[in-house]
């Protein structure tokens, strides 16, 4: 009979577990309820493996607005951040509308927790998250491959690659930029990378691979600043178009391919998406509002796109100047960047006068560091008058190949006449290295001018993890009349980054002003390496010679002893 009894008592505490477990995952539909875009992400991603509805609040009141589109049938979870919530105790607030059952998770990090819910998933995309348009792009793909996409950087990666190592890994892409010890981390499990250095470039690789598996005539068109349920949802694959313009290999991916149809989500876009339609033959549609949620009777209104927005680079470029220089007969076009990375730019000016029309341009994008200014000099004989005007139309972006936006306007073009006589040339380089102790280019300039004098230091195209890119300095420097200084450029370079750089492209830019930078000296210099600096040598020696001492003191007063 007891035995019987303990029987029956081990079933119904198995019974009692079964169902306890079952209710942990009775759950139709998931809101986040974070400030934080990553558990955003994480949080609608989640929903979308499990194949659940979703939704995510973007304010405090946006949580009692968000419930008058979702059935009272469904049964909520809300995926509650501990740090950085929008409502608290936000599943009695649910209740009290009428729902069948909210319950809630409430963690730190979504991103984490969520995948130990997802024991089938064996294929991983690794982003970095330091700008979020990386994570839009893979969301599509990842859905339809049954991907978990994990944000990694160097100090989160081991947690992750503890993760990884319990599970049967099927497929782990790398995607965009990410750091190097993410990498090294990572390889162990042979990860497909893709990482050209364009973002574009890299949103056409993974539109590619999603039609290989999913082939559709239809695409969600977005700049990648925000996430949307849509977006996120993984039945048609997102392609870039850029902030105002399209850049050319986008627009040239949508001529070649079998893309027919395009929904623009955003009204801020509908600049870029004309360009597409104009250019390519696709027809685009707008999706910018939805119906009010809050409306109750008389004339339905329409209320904007719940999107939350993800971290991006801030890009800007004012025009600081333009002036027409008659002692050197040569148009100067000044820029300020206003943007917290660097940029490229391409302009386009066209002078006009009483008598006449003449229009100068660049024939390659051109960098400018971050807070930097950069004066590009067209050579230009005309006869200039008071009345001077240029009209400007200047694409600008973040790659070389990806000029998405634009500057454009009319400014007076103001006349000087001006000799500068800051010109250096290949004897003002006293010497090109690269510190492996400080991780960092030294490039040594004499300035043997009479006047002080301004200058500004670029590395192009420099092999770094085999992809090129250019470098600079952040603000001009002064070298006074006569003296020499080390400009410093910060980049860390493995070995194998070295070997593949045994000399580097300089460009310097010099002038007696600062924000006037006219003459270049382009030239390629032999890279030395500096394995430790002067002042280290310095302090080696320095110690050798004090133990050295200390050695010879301790030997006398032995030998005094005896």
């Amino acid at each position: 009979m007891k035995k019987r009894l303990l029987v029956l008592a081990a079933l119904f505490l198995v019974v009692c577990f079964a169902s306890r477990v079952f209710a942990a995952d009775d759950f139709t539909h998931i809101i986040s309820n974070s400030e934080d875009w990553r558990d955003v992400y994480s949080s609608i991603l989640y929903a979308n493996l499990k194949g659940v509805g979703s939704n995510f609040l973007v304010s405090t009141r946006h949580g009692t607005i968000i419930l008058n589109e979702i059935p009272k049938n469904n049964k909520i979870r809300v995926m509650t951040s501990k740090k950085s919530p929008y409502v608290f105790n936000y599943p009695s607030l649910i209740k009290s509308r009428g729902f069948k059952d909210a319950d809630e998770i409430v963690a730190e990090n979504f991103n984490l927790k969520l995948i130990d819910d997802l024991k089938e998933v064996n294929n991983f995309i690794i982003v970095d998250d330091s700008y979020g348009f990386n994570a839009i792009a893979v969301a599509p793909y990842a859905v339809k491959t049954h991907s978990w996409v994990f944000f990694a950087n160097d100090l989160n990666i081991f947690k992750i690659d503890s993760i990884l190592s319990k599970r049967n890994i099927n497929k782990i892409i790398i995607y965009g930029y990410t750091t190097r010890r993410v990498r090294d981390v990572l390889s162990k499990y042979n990860p497909e990378i893709i990482n050209t250095g364009d973002r574009f470039q890299d949103n056409i690789e993974i539109v590619k691979k999603y039609l290989k598996i999913n082939p559709t005539k239809q695409v969600i068109l977005s700049n990648g600043e925000f996430i949307e349920k849509e977006i996120m949802a993984g039945d048609h694959p997102l392609l870039f178009t850029g902030k105002e313009n399209v850049p050319d290999k986008i627009r040239d991916y949508l001529k070649n391919s079998e893309i027919t149809i395009g929904v623009l989500i955003g009204n801020d876009l509908i600049g870029a998406a004309t360009n597409i339609r104009r250019t390519t033959g696709i027809s685009v549609m707008v999706k910018f509002a939805r119906g009010a949620r809050g409306q109750t009777g008389g004339v339905a209104a329409v209320e904007g796109l719940d999107i939350f927005p993800v971290p991006t680079p801030h890009v800007s470029l004012p025009l600081y100047s333009i002036k027409y220089n008659k002692a050197s007969s040569q148009l100067e076009v000044t820029y300020k960047s206003d943007s917290n990375l660097p940029i490229y730019l391409k302009g386009t000016i066209t002078l006009i006068s009483e008598t006449e029309t003449t229009k100068v341009g660049d024939l390659e994008p051109i960098f400018i560091a971050p807070g930097d200014y950069k004066t590009i000099v067209y050579p230009l004989d005309i006869s200039p008058s008071e009345n001077l005007e240029a009209e400007f139309h200047v694409l600008f972006g973040e790659t070389a190949s990806s000029l998405d936006r634009i500057l454009e306007g009319k400014a007076r073009v103001d006349i000087i006449n001006v000799i500068d006589r800051c010109k250096f040339d290949q004897e003002n380089i006293k010497s090109v290295k690269y510190s492996k102790q400080k991780k960092s280019f030294l490039i040594k300039i004499k300035n043997t001018k009479e006047v002080d004098c301004w200058t500004d230091v670029e590395i192009e195209n420099l092999i770094v993890d085999s992809v090129p890119k250019t470098i600079g300095t952040e603000n001009n420097i002064k070298i006074p009349s006569g003296k020499t200084k080390t400009i410093r450029i910060k980049e860390k370079l493995t070995n194998e980054d070295l070997e593949n750089n045994p000399s580097v492209n300089l460009i310097v830019y010099s002038g007696e002003k600062e924000d006037s930078l006219v003459n270049v000296l382009k030239g390629n210099f032999p890279l030395k390496i500096e394995f430790l600096s002067t002042l280290t040598y310095a302090l080696i020696i320095l110690i050798a010679i004090i133990l050295i001492l200390i050695i010879i003191i301790i030997i006398k007063k032995k030998k005094e002893e005896y």
